[in-house]
């Protein structure tokens, strides 16, 4: 563990805005470790209908100002506010982030998140490409310790850094180098499993997890539920739905950053279709179905989906 000034990009322009990154994490730690109770709501609700917690809002904030000073940033979106906002005409990048992953467990103390994605601007705003278009992306967690896992574009691999604050302004240091995910792993995050009742083929996995000896690790916040497999190096992370209840999570603020860390270190995703990163963007308000993490486990997911002709060949 060492100190020294994070350089996360060749790129001038994609350095500074992962610097600006850092700074709003600083930022958004200070407020949230000051709330109470899990904070208070304001008298709005984003546009997926989830009632605004002023945290959320202020950590909203805390990003966009922070990326706006670097005059490199032609457009945000996030989860509370999915549509372009412009911040500087010609800017050469779009930021796509969830200010605030994991907002209705903040009261339980549990460990909350910001989720970030970073591509390149054109003149669609992203309309059209994919995930694996993005160029960087990282997730800050917010817990005991506030540390980031960002992916260095400059010496291409994923680490971790963790937040020092002794001193006034704080400091990022390097905590995990090189991160590589294994193939097998039993560790296991599921989401959504009020769907298990209807939906067999994630019940049959679900059950299989249960029955082979895997660890249940699950909070309820995709941030930290998924940051976990960077930091043990093995597990899975999933989220599928049914027409009762369907996944809620959003492609463009959790989904595609999150899949696009987890592959940079060697692990898969899934949709149910094809990896996370090869979904096409159609709007700011997509959603996705998800599995992350061990390939090999990935694998074996897909094969319960194409047991139950879900999947083809």
């Amino acid at each position: 563990m060492h100190s020294q000034h994070v350089k996360l990009s060749d790129d001038p322009e994609l350095s500074a805005i992962c610097s600006a990154l850092l700074l709003a994490f600083i930022e958004n730690s200070r407020v949230l470790r000051y709330c109470s109770g899990g904070g208070d709501y304001t008298n709005t609700q984003n546009d997926f209908g989830d009632h605004q917690l002023e945290m959320d809002v202020q950590c909203e904030l805390n990003v966009n100002t922070e990326l706006k000073r670097t005059g490199f940033v032609s457009h945000t979106a996030s989860e509370e506010t999915p549509e372009m906002k412009l911040l500087t005409e010609g800017g050469k990048y779009i930021v796509t982030f969830d200010p605030l992953d994991g907002s209705s467990i903040i009261g339980t103390n549990f460990a909350v998140g910001t989720i970030v994605a970073i591509w390149k601007s054109d003149e669609n705003l992203l309309i059209g490409k994919r995930g694996r278009d993005m160029v960087s992306a990282c997730c800050c967690l917010y817990g005991s310790r506030t540390n980031v896992i960002f992916w260095n574009e400059k010496e291409q691999k994923v680490q971790e850094y963790t937040l020092f604050d002794g001193d006034k302004q704080g400091h990022w240091e390097l905590t995990k180098d090189n991160i590589k995910i294994k193939p097998k792993g039993k560790l296991f995050s599921p989401g959504n499993t009020r769907c298990i009742i209807d939906h067999i083929p994630y019940r049959e996995v679900v059950d299989y997890w249960i029955h082979n000896g895997y660890t249940l690790r699950y909070s309820g916040g995709m941030a930290p539920d998924i940051c976990q497999i960077f930091l043990k190096e093995v597990g899975v992370f999933s989220c599928f739905g049914d027409a009762k209840n369907p996944s809620k999570l959003r492609y463009l603020y959790e989904c595609a950053p999150l899949s696009f860390l987890i592959e940079k270190a060697e692990g898969k995703s899934f949709n149910g279709k094809h990896s996370v990163l090869d979904t096409e963007i159609t709007g700011y308000q997509q959603k996705s179905e998800i599995i992350v993490g061990s390939s090999e486990e990935i694998e074996f997911f897909k094969s319960i989906w194409k047991k139950h002709g879900i999947l083809k060949e």
